[in-house]
């Protein structure tokens, strides 16, 4: 959308239009009286433009075309869009209502920034545009948008012009605008003409890069839906002044910045950061949520207005969110660009992203602010008198509360006004109170769609399953017909029922605490997630991610979350290297790291692994780790305790397995910085070696002695340990000497140690002692 080509229109009744063409300002019918002169003021202007009409809609098409008389400069970036009806949709809309007029009658430009709204006007073909957080008055109190009729609804950031404001009901709230379609004007072929013919290009949910920070809560739902921050039921308190911490943020000088919100489960992150979006809409910025079920997002999404890009769970998408930041950082914006990630922690996916832009990103970020306190009495009573209204019932005073985050005290709120005592309870049995209130709900719907032979354990693995993948209507036959085939069509039916699909897609069961409570407690999780990612025709990646996803947030606190997570990494391990490394990484991380079947799986993949490879850096450092576990079960323990005569054969064999997976371990701990555990596994592996090395002697345990005498030297010169360096290094020459004097073609990887050993010396502050070690491996590589 450009501003400059926003128009005032006057034709006995005052008006919004758009210019597209040049000449070609395009408005509603209704704005325009018979007989009257017709006048046109693009914004930024004072004069009035005569114009006429040039083409007029059929029957109930709301719209003519006008050619002014001075050609006006058109839009020439100008696409247009068609959007779906059950589609949610980032909109905006700048036209000139009655409630920008100012003090001298002339009216000022003002812009509803709003969404559309799934299943609305889909009877008379058109859209409705609804804003979240503006006015509600129902009919009775004149419109505050009156006048804005005829204005271009574009979609946010994209740009797509979707439609234009007709006539509304006088029975519509004041929140809501309805829409005439793109696509219906460009059904008529005289409009086609004169506006060149242009093509119309879907704009979908999954298509946008950008979703609205809040979504209209459907009429069907669970209760549990209630509580989530996309829906925005209960009021926004902020906890801590963090709005005004994120504003200064936003209002900085610099062009682009990397904020990270963090904070546990519950503690209201996604809500802070779609509040911060919903008020920078309405001051103009372009805000929302990254759709990253797109993948085109992390390249399209721009504006030329200012941006608030939100990533949610940032660490699932480190590789694409490194590539988006070195992106905007190249591009040196105009207008300020702001980049929201929101996590639980941060960790490994920062680090790297930062390591993927070289360090570029940790330069970049203004705002490290994490989510701690919760000002308990404020969530009672926003709680409280929030879910009352919306459920249609008075106040009831809420007993001592002991949950101590703002979702918890939201569960334990709600469960109070449906009659249950839930305050004292912790998280576990308030959890456990809301999911039992949704299974006697779903329950109860399995007879009005013939479904009373489902047994109600099938019913909630089939609800995990929607869960964990919240696939589309379509996806879920397929998905059903793979993992739970029978009355596939009635249970799809009954899903929509229970869960909703207002946009074609079957929801979570509510908040994702919840779904990580529901996958804990069910007793067959690791068969289900096992059926599910072996439907490798029907899963789709972005499936398999959120899978995972969902099973590493429950393995952190769930025992059998863990267990299922630990089987699917044992059975798909190897498929899993070509999507995101970090996610990957954190699923290893919060895997059960005993198992043996996992150690397995990671001491097939290990040798495969290129050591030089930076995108896998953090994953060879946990599938190292993983793999030691097999080893050193095999190896009976620490080299350290087991007698001298026991070490033989096989089990002299896996310590000298385990040394080399142990020295590959401190390797990729040391490309992440690791120093301290890079150098705890790189010490083991020089005690396994130095005892192979004293008991038999034979070349090949010398040789990894030295590698391991080298990189523990390395690693204690990164620890500022000078003399533990010096001493490791001398004795890594020492042997790689050896070494190079029975095999000349070790002579390269003495000229390393020296080099290694020239480097510690210096950092010990003793740069004449390096002299000599620098000049004989100089010597070593000419002769080469």
């Amino acid at each position: 959308m450009r501003l400059s080509s926003v128009a005032e229109v006057f034709g006995g009744r005052s008006g919004s239009g758009y210019v597209l063409a040049p000449g070609l300002v395009l408005t509603a019918a209704h704005v325009l009286a018979d007989g009257h002169d017709i006048s046109v003021r693009p914004l930024g202007t004072a004069a009035w433009v005569d114009a006429e009409v040039v083409w007029r809609g059929s029957g109930d098409v709301d719209a003519v075309l006008l050619r002014t008389r001075e050609v006006l400069p058109g839009d020439p970036a100008l696409r247009f869009g068609r959007a779906g009806s059950r589609e949610q949709i980032a909109c905006r809309a700048t036209g000139f209502p009655a409630a920008a007029v100012l003090p001298d009658g002339v009216r000022d430009s003002d812009t509803f920034c709003g969404q559309t709204v799934p299943g609305a006007g889909v009877k008379d073909g058109r859209l409705v545009i609804e804003s979240a957080g503006g006015p509600r008055d129902l009919a009775g109190s004149a419109s505050p948008w009156a006048g804005i009729s005829g204005a271009a609804v574009f979609s946010a950031p994209e740009s797509f012009l979707l439609g234009i404001v007709e006539k509304t009901p006088a029975s519509y709230p004041n929140n809501r605008l309805k829409v005439l379609p793109a696509g219906v004007l460009l059904e008529d072929p005289s409009f086609r003409t004169l506006v060149g013919d242009p093509a119309a290009h879907p704009v979908t949910r999954f298509g946008s890069v950008l979703h609205p920070p809040y979504e209209t809560l459907p009429d069907n739902r669970p209760d549990s839906w209630l509580l989530e921050s996309r829906y925005a039921v209960v009021d926004f308190v902020d906890d801590g002044g963090h709005l005004g911490t994120l504003t200064e943020w936003a209002t900085s000088s610099e062009p682009f910045s990397v904020g990270v919100v963090t904070g546990a489960g519950g503690m209201g992150k996604s809500r802070l950061a779609a509040e911060f979006a919903d008020r920078l809409r309405r001051a103009g910025w372009d805000a929302g949520l990254l759709n990253t079920e797109n993948p085109r997002s992390w390249d399209e999404i721009s504006s030329d207005q200012p941006l608030l890009i939100i990533v949610d769970y940032a660490s699932r998408f480190a590789e694409p969110l490194a590539g988006l930041i070195s992106r905007l950082a190249d591009e040196s914006p105009t207008n300020p660009v702001r980049l929201l990630l929101l996590e639980r922690r941060m960790g490994s996916w920062w680090e790297s992203v930062d390591r993927q832009t070289a360090r570029l990103a940790r330069h970049l970020l203004g705002l490290d602010m994490t989510m701690r306190e919760a000002e308990l009495g404020r969530h009672v009573e926003a709680a409280t008198g929030s879910l009352s209204r919306r459920l249609g019932m008075s106040p009831v005073t809420v007993g001592e509360i002991k949950a101590d985050r703002p979702l918890l005290i939201h569960v334990a709120v709600l469960l109070a006004l449906r009659g249950e005592d839930a305050g004292r309870s912790g998280r576990e049995a308030l959890l456990q109170r809301l999911l039992d209130r949704e299974v006697i709900r779903w329950e109860a719907a399995l007879a009005t769609h013939k479904l009373d032979h489902l047994h109600p354990a099938e019913a909630a693995r089939i609800i995990a399953l929607v869960s964990l993948v919240s696939p589309a209507r379509d996806e879920a036959k397929t998905l059903l017909d793979t993992v739970a085939p029978h009355d596939v069509g009635k249970v799809v039916e009954w899903l929509t029922d229970v869960l909703g699909a207002e946009d074609g897609v079957l929801r979570p069961v509510g908040p994702d605490l919840l779904v990580e409570h529901l996958l804990e407690t069910l007793p067959d999780l690791r068969s289900l997630t096992l059926r599910l990612l072996a439907a490798r025709d029907t899963v789709t990646a972005a499936h398999r991610g959120r899978v995972f996803h969902l099973l590493t947030l429950a393995a952190q606190n769930g025992p059998n979350s863990r267990a299922a997570l630990t089987a699917a990494l044992a059975r798909h391990l190897p498929e899993l290297l070509d999507g995101d490394p970090s996610s990957l990484a954190a699923a290893l991380a919060a895997a059960d790291r005993t198992s043996l079947a996992l150690s397995r799986a990671a001491q097939q993949v290990a040798s495969g692994l290129s050591a030089e490879s930076e995108r896998l850096a953090e994953v060879r450092a946990e599938v190292y780790h993983l793999a030691t576990v097999r080893n050193r079960k095999r190896a009976g323990g620490r080299i350290s305790e087991v007698a001298d005569d026991m070490i033989v054969d096989d089990r002299a064999e896996a310590f000298a397995d385990l040394g080399r997976m142990l020295i590959h371990e401190g390797m990729s701990l040391g490309m992440l910085s690791r120093w301290g555990r890079a150098l705890a596994a790189t010490l083991e592996a020089v005690e396994i070696f130095s005892v192979l090395s004293g008991k038999f002697g034979n070349f090949g345990d010398r040789r990894q002695l030295a590698i391991a005498l080298s990189h523990a030297g390395k690693f204690f010169r990164n620890l500022d340990l000078h003399d533990e360096s010096t001493r490791f290094a001398k004795a890594a020459t020492r042997l790689w000497r050896v070494l190079a004097r029975e095999d000349p073609d070790q002579r390269d990887d003495l000229a390393i140690s020296l080099t290694n050993l020239a480097d510690t010396v210096c950092s010990a502050g003793r740069p004449a002692e390096a002299i000599p070690y620098g000049v004989e491996a100089i010597a070593l590589l000419r002769a080469a």
